[in-house]
């Protein structure tokens, strides 16, 4: 199990056994990379054993703290620190963290295991359990899938939910009766007994917290100070450091923090440009790198091709189609030949409003009481189609399907590649009604609800925080990264710092039309104001351009995609989408994931029997 999620720590190998319980775990060495600090570690007590994955960013002023009360420690590592501190505060000590983690406890007094997850889901948690209430718990699926009691059904609900969004929601796995820790939450394994959920923090409480009464300014200079002070946590680590660049608002204004904080350290940015140019970013990022003035390593795209997207697809855990999943593969490996921890942007947008969807929320308002909206639908769908990133045809199209709905379908509608009557047609009769039981719009909807009380906006951003963000960025950047035995931390993930974002005056996230109004506003003294107000890119691939014949022979080619699926309905799309009557580029890319990882899981399956 452990050998199968080997890339994930290269450096250091462990295994523990004691009674019922086994621990294994693969180390990359980032904070104090001595052999003391290696795991499954045990607490000075021999009381607790833990195996962990992540960051504790605060972790020396935890390790301080418990000094002063009378702890000692043998090592300068944060998995000590998260021992010490779960020996004196118990399971409280969860809210004394800061970071990326999940772990996975031992008490050998109390016989209890504890599975943790951090607060956002940056870290992966599988599990399954066990016919006596025992589990089986990995940083990864696959390294479930050598254990010999693994479930090995494909989740028909997980299917919808793949042919809806391109990913699968955080409460459902591809494979049945296997499940991942929801964030922010533990469990409690005891003998005889049945395992117990508990939530130790809660994303909604800082929605519905009061909103920020300071100036403008005031509340750009605390956000400042909060966000350098946070980069300067996220940036300790005893092996070289960097950062992702991609020449966009979030990215840039790390570099830059990164840079005032960490003036007296080598830090280096890493860049993937693009030779289409409608997708490439390449100049800005040059630019952001001059003017903070660090080192710059960057490297164009490969041409993509089916071999190139193959390589990356058998490795994801489950089936999954963000395009941007190829450059941030590329973008790791670059980071990797120079660097071992790199901070990212990620969340950004999340937070304050920067996607192009929540203007598209803001319109949606206004225009779905127009009595002539049944018009501009008939006009959008007349527009001739281009394979440029993000097309004005594409973003006009996408709006106009929504404007018969209501704003929260409207809000998920937008994220939506197969349409329901899609799933329908595309789906073979065996599989039909078991795909059709589960609406994925369900899982937005109770998102929703915990949320029903703020502003429409604010919803938006929750549920996106809830389900894009966990499920698609997050996994994204965790299985790109960790292939390279890369470590990514993305600062806007520091909770303290994103409960101070959140309980920001929506109009200083959204304000009209205007996305990220104070975050800019904040870097007008420290950025180019081409960086801050240039228009927006996005770090995507352009798949619309390299759909060949021959992907399309691979996915229908796939016995468990002929048995799964319709031939003629995916022959139909990849006429539509090669005579360029529609884009249908997401839903192929999406189905040739698919097709790559059923491969995979046939080879794997059967190896296993």
């Amino acid at each position: 199990m452990t050998e199968a999620i080997a890339h994930r720590g290269p450096d250091a190998y462990g295994v523990w056994v004691n009674e019922n319980i086994s621990l294994g775990h693969r180390r990359l060495s980032v904070q104090d990379p001595s052999n003391a600090a290696n795991q499954p570690m045990h607490d000075f007590s021999n009381r607790y054993t833990i195996s962990f994955n992540g960051e504790i960013y605060n972790f020396k002023k935890l390790r301080d703290t418990l000094t002063q009360i009378g702890y000692q420690f043998k090592t300068q590592s944060d998995t000590e620190v998260i021992l010490t501190a779960w020996n004196h505060w118990g399971v409280d000590a969860l809210s004394h963290f800061e970071g990326m983690f999940a772990f996975a406890l031992w008490d050998s007094q109390l016989k209890e295991l504890y599975l943790v997850r951090d607060r956002f889901g940056e870290k992966p948690l599988y599990y399954f359990k066990l016919p006596n209430n025992g589990v089986v718990f990995a940083s990864e699926l696959k390294g479930l899938l050598e254990h010999p009691q693994c479930p090995k059904s494909i989740n028909p609900s997980a299917i919808s939910q793949f042919l809806s969004l391109n990913y699968i929601l955080t409460d459902q796995c591809i494979l049945e009766n296997i499940h991942k820790l929801t964030p922010a939450n533990y469990m409690v394994f005891k003998k005889n007994e049945s395992p117990v959920t508990k939530p130790y923090w809660s994303l909604a409480e800082s929605f519905y917290a009061p909103k920020w009464s300071l100036s403008k300014s005031n509340l750009i200079q605390q956000f400042n100070m909060i966000f350098a002070d946070v980069v300067e946590d996220c940036s300790l680590s005893d092996v070289q450091l960097g950062v992702f660049l991609s020449g966009g608002m979030d990215s840039s204004a790390m570099t830059a923090a990164m840079a005032r904080s960490q003036s007296s350290r080598h830090i280096q940015a890493f860049t993937i440009g693009f030779k289409d140019k409608s997708y490439d970013e390449l100049d800005k990022a040059k630019m952001v790198a001059n003017h903070s003035g660090i080192e710059h390593f960057w490297e164009i795209m490969p041409t993509e091709n089916a071999d190139f997207v193959k390589k990356i697809v058998e490795c994801s855990d489950e089936p999954f189609a963000d395009t941007s999943m190829i450059p941030m593969y590329t973008l790791s490996s670059l980071a990797r030949k120079h660097a071992t921890v790199c901070l990212s942007g990620d969340a950004g947008d999340e937070l304050f409003g920067g996607y192009e969807t929540y203007r598209a929320d803001r319109l949606h308002s206004v225009f779905k009481h127009l009595p002539f909206k049944n018009t501009l639908v008939n006009i959008a769908n007349q527009l001739p189609v281009s394979f440029n990133k993000v097309s004005l045809d594409y973003k006009i199209k996408q709006f106009t399907k929504g404007l018969g709905l209501s704003a929260e379908q409207a809000h998920y509608s937008w994220r939506t590649i197969f349409s329901d009557a899609e799933k329908n047609s595309i789906v073979n009769d065996a599989y039909k009604n078991n795909v059709q039981k589960l609406n994925p719009f369900d899982s937005f909807s109770k998102f929703y609800d915990e949320v029903k009380g703020c502003d429409k906006m604010e919803q938006h951003f929750y549920v996106d925080m809830k389900t894009w963000m966990v499920d698609d960025i997050l996994v994204k950047v965790d299985r790109m990264s960790m292939l390279n035995s890369l470590e990514v931390r993305s600062p806007f993930l520091n909770h303290k710092l994103a409960e101070w974002i959140i309980r920001l005056p929506t109009k200083y996230k959204i304000n009209g039309l205007r996305t990220k109004y104070l975050f800019k506003k904040s870097q007008e003294k420290i950025l180019p104001n081409s960086i801050i107000y240039g228009k927006k890119g996005g770090f995507s691939s352009p798949v619309s351009k390299w759909m060949n014949q021959d992907v399309i022979d691979q996915i229908i080619a796939n016995p468990m995609m002929r048995e799964w699926f319709d031939k003629n309905q995916i022959l139909e799309l990849w006429k539509n989408h090669n005579e360029q009557r529609a884009d249908c580029s997401y839903k192929l890319f999406g189905l040739f994931c698919l097709s790559l990882w059923m491969s995979k899981f046939t080879e794997i399956s059967s190896r296993n029997l």
